[in-house]
């Protein structure tokens, strides 16, 4: 007896659930069965226009994530659609994680210039502090990165320069241990000239170690960092860098490794980093802040606001901001055996500003420190101090 006889003879419930097992196991077989059931079935023409329409698809896949990408492959239309939630969503692709070139010794501090330069504050071997510039992508404009290494700012050397911020009209640098500049702001183009200085400022003659700025109002924030004394606090600097402000000042802990040798303590910074997103201040804390780890939302006026993922980062190493996400970097240990180096595992957390919610984390190794991280269109920038190194992870999707 031949096989259609044999199956005539089973029920219509049976050849259904035999027919949703084959499809399930056979992607062409699956294709067949479409096309059928759109010939004896086909969709009204509102439901077509809905499905295949970019602007209506964007909310239905409103709720997808990275787990969703089945939907991709409906048809292109469809494609598309996800591809811009994706990008809209700014989630991460980490199989496209690339290194940059000429990455300076002990990079610092990054800022990205015109035409797609970033500038990088560096610690070079034989001692010296410069700012150096290296193409950020591959369509960076060459001319604008040969005028920034011929100028005179390329040849200037500094005490010690760490972290940077844009300005409208230039650029600033913060000077650590610096007698004569606790901040410079220097142009964006030309020879790059010094524009303006922030003296140290008393009791904190440190200097500072991190700075943002609001671009609306021009106001910058800088973390300013007394070793002598212990103390950290935000600082809060107008459009001319007059300080108007000081605002969560907070003391170092120390740690004692061992009660009775005191040259085994070591300090923990209470404020790892701060960025500047909307009207919002974020400043990252650590465990050794008195109200423990996580990030301190503040106004322009460095009032406080709230604290989002609270507890969340037992080693906080920097944060960025933009598109309405927070990007903080925590890192864990991991020791392997078959390693001769110990190497340091880093996660990149991507959190919702206005909820708190963790919308993705991603697994990252360095051999060294993160001293910075950048988000630059669809790009995010990482620098590792001790590495040499700038990893660049992009965003998933496209805007097209």
């Amino acid at each position: 007896m031949s096989l259609q006889l044999r199956l005539a003879k089973l029920s219509h419930a049976q050849l259904l659930e035999l027919a949703v097992e084959a499809c399930e196991g056979s992607p062409l077989l699956k294709n067949k069965a479409d096309a059928l059931i759109a010939q004896v079935a086909p969709l009204p023409a509102w439901c077509v226009d809905i499905l295949l329409s970019p602007d209506l698809l964007l909310q239905l896949f409103s709720s997808l994530g990275l787990s969703e990408h089945a939907a991709a492959g409906v048809c292109s239309t469809w494609s598309h659609a996800y591809s811009r939630q994706l990008r809209r969503c700014c989630y991460i692709n980490p199989t496209r994680e690339r290194r940059l070139a000429d990455v300076p010794q002990y990079p610092n501090g990054l800022c990205m210039l015109p035409g797609g330069v970033l500038a990088i504050t560096s610690g070079e071997g034989d001692g010296n502090i410069a700012v150096r510039f290296v193409a950020a992508r591959d369509d960076t404009d060459p001319q604008a990165l040969a005028a920034c290494r011929a100028s005179s700012l390329a040849a200037r050397r500094f005490q010690w320069l760490m972290g940077m911020a844009r300005t409208n009209d230039g650029f600033l640098a913060c000077g650590l241990t610096d007698p004569s500049a606790a901040l410079y702001k220097f142009a964006l183009n030309g020879s790059m000239d010094e524009l303006a200085t922030v003296p140290p400022l008393g009791g904190f003659s440190e200097g500072f170690r991190q700075c943002a700025v609001h671009q609306q109002t021009q106001r910058a924030f800088a973390l300013g960092d007394d070793e002598a004394s212990g103390t950290q606090s935000l600082f809060i600097l107008d459009s001319h860098l007059q300080v108007i402000a000081t605002v969560e000042a907070t003391e170092e802990f120390i740690v004692d490794d061992d009660d009775d040798d005191d040259d085994d303590a070591k300090v923990d910074d209470p404020i790892c980093d701060l960025a500047v997103h909307g009207d919002n201040v974020i400043v990252l804390t650590s465990g050794r802040h008195p109200e423990g780890p996580g990030l301190r939302l503040l106004d322009l006026d460095g009032r406080f606001l709230r604290t989002i993922a609270a507890g969340l980062f037992p080693n906080p190493h920097a944060v960025a901001a933009s598109h309405g996400r927070a990007f903080v970097v925590n890192g864990e240990e991991e020791h392997d055996e078959d390693d001769e180096e110990d190497r340091v595992r880093y996660v990149l957390y991507v959190i919702d500003i206005h909820s708190g919610d963790i919308l993705q984390q991603v697994r990252f190794y360095f051999g060294g420190s993160i001293s910075a991280v950048l988000v630059d269109g669809d790009e995010i920038y990482i620098a590792s101090f001790l590495a040499a190194t700038i990893v660049v992870l992009p965003f998933a999707g496209s805007d097209a």
